[in-house]
């Protein structure tokens, strides 16, 4: 069967992606639902930082750049291949030559965008230069930001059975190859982080449900719902919703049998609840080992840590 693995996250960050702007003015990137507006990260962006990530880490592609303008666009180049490139592998390509069909492979890896769980009430920053301006005797330059602080959700779901394979070069990489490729990807999730407007920003995740499935399906996905607990000073995850997706059943296959689930201990309210989720909810770190080792299991691979 083609499986699946997806994983879902929340994180807690601040101001993560802007937009084109007014002027002065930067604006957040925003979407509008059920007459509220949220911010959200583009899943270009989250791309890039995952690829940034895996090139300081991992040193992938640390060869020539396999990128050409020639034919009127930025793509890669018609000998570059998945072999060779780590970054084709998981996220797709598309390549032309002159007199030759045009070659493409959808990405392995799908990224949805991040998207806020609380609503944005506009907040703005305003600042200048001065001290760059005082110390040449000039007038500051003024500069407005939008800010917003809050949770955010994302889903990344792959295709575990396309990782490593490009029918268009006749490339079939070997089963340890492919587990690795995966096995980095999930590490660097592990550590996602983002630097912008002279800040890093943690994109580590509080919390954390997915696995290895018989169906490439984002269960998760547009299921995470927060509130926010002013006794406890926490916030409180929906735990039924997300009890209901575990009931489901494909193929006589429980999702629930098949689902982990990590967390920040000490960071929500209701952890509590978490239990009834699946047998044995864990921290971050051995939520993504566990998810690791059915990736080598899936692969015929013995798990290394």
């Amino acid at each position: 069967m083609s499986k699946g693995l997806t994983y879902t996250a929340i994180f807690e960050a601040m101001s993560l992606n802007y937009g084109e702007g007014t002027g002065n003015i930067s604006e957040l990137k925003k979407i509008t639902k059920g007459g509220e507006t949220y911010t959200y990260v583009s899943r270009q962006a989250i791309r890039y930082d995952i690829y940034r990530l895996l090139r300081e880490n991992f040193f992938v592609d640390d060869k020539e750049v396999p990128l050409t303008k020639e034919q009127q666009v930025v793509q890669f180049k018609p000998d570059a291949n998945i072999k060779d490139y780590v970054e084709m592998d998981l996220f797709g390509y598309m390549k032309t030559a002159k007199g030759q069909k045009s070659g493409s492979r959808p990405a392995v890896v799908r990224i949805s965008p991040a998207i806020s769980l609380e609503p944005t009430l506009g907040d703005i920053e305003f600042g200048t230069n001065k001290n760059f301006a005082d110390r040449v005797g000039a007038d500051p330059n003024p500069f407005q930001f939008e800010n917003h602080y809050s949770l955010y959700t994302y889903t990344i779901t792959i295709d575990l059975d396309k990782v490593g394979k490009d029918e268009n070069d006749n490339i079939d990489l070997s089963t340890s190859e492919k587990a690795d490729r995966v096995k980095m990807l999930l590490e660097v999730l592990k550590v996602l982080n983002r630097n912008i407007k002279g800040r890093i920003e943690n994109l580590n995740p509080v919390f954390a449900i997915g696995g290895v499935y018989n169906i490439k399906n984002p269960f998760f996905l547009n299921r995470i719902k927060v509130k926010y607990d002013r006794n406890s000073g926490k916030y409180a995850l929906d735990t039924e919703i997300i009890n209901s997706v575990l009931d489901l059943n494909f193929g006589n296959e429980p999702v629930r049998d098949k689902t982990y689930v990590g967390y920040l201990k000490g960071y929500w309210a209701n952890e509590e609840e978490f239990n009834k989720l699946v047998n044995n909810p864990t921290n971050i770190g051995l939520f993504f080992e566990n998810l690791e080792n059915e990736v080598f299991k899936n692969y015929g691979v013995e798990f290394k840590k």
